[in-house]
């Protein structure tokens, strides 16, 4: 295995058309998805994730959970029944979601040591690549670098977006801290917005 894997064409393609994608991390219209989202179910949405939250303090069960939160959020998004059996889907991966999160703190930490750059470099560009793994896009170690390719070329708009996101997150702690649990699900959603219009499929002719 290579630094880096090498795509297939079907994979590529996807790449490609993430690379040409137009306005893909804008914040206005991620967020207003999420919202739209939000306020569609609210108290589900919140239940699922409050589960998340508290199920995640075992480490163990971060990295399929994490699966699962990205196609509970994809159904969400879509105005689709979603529930507590999308969360735990992830699990279905649970092999694949360790290798990726093991692969991912080597580079990440070595990344940081070196003048933080390539560590945010990193953090960012695989940020996305939960949730090609979740839709099943390829291996762990093909999602890494599909999701780095997509990003780098928008890599200051996905980072924007990610501060945004994680600005909106925090905003629920001004509230004695129970707000979050109807802001944090805003950051998630946000994200699985903006991976819709990174990898969206193209028109049915």
């Amino acid at each position: 295995m290579g630094l880096f894997a090498t795509l297939n064409p079907e994979q590529l393609g996807r790449v490609h058309r993430a690379q040409t994608a137009q306005n893909p991390f804008d914040v206005g219209a991620c967020l207003t998805q999420a919202f739209n989202a939000l306020k569609r179910d609210f108290w589900n949405i919140v239940l699922v994730h409050v589960v998340y939250v508290f199920l995640c303090c075992f480490l163990i069960t971060l990295p399929p959970l994490t699966i699962g939160l990205s196609r509970f959020c994809e159904k969400a998004l879509n105005g689709q029944p979603a529930g507590m059996e999308d969360l735990f889907s992830g699990f279905e991966q649970f092999g694949s979601s360790w290798l990726m999160i093991l692969v991912m703190i080597p580079f990440l930490v070595v990344g940081f040591l070196l003048c933080f750059i390539p560590g945010y470099y990193l953090a960012i560009a695989w940020c996305w690549s939960w949730s090609l793994l979740a839709d099943r896009r390829g291996t762990f170690w093909e999602c890494l670098e599909m999701s780095r390719q997509a990003v780098t070329t928008h890599w200051g708009w996905a980072f924007l977006l990610l501060f945004v996101a994680n600005l909106v997150s925090q905003l629920g702690l001004i509230a004695c801290c129970i707000g979050i649990f109807a802001t944090l699900p805003l950051q998630a959603l946000m994200v699985t917005a903006a991976y819709r219009r990174l990898f969206a499929e193209p028109p049915v002719a």
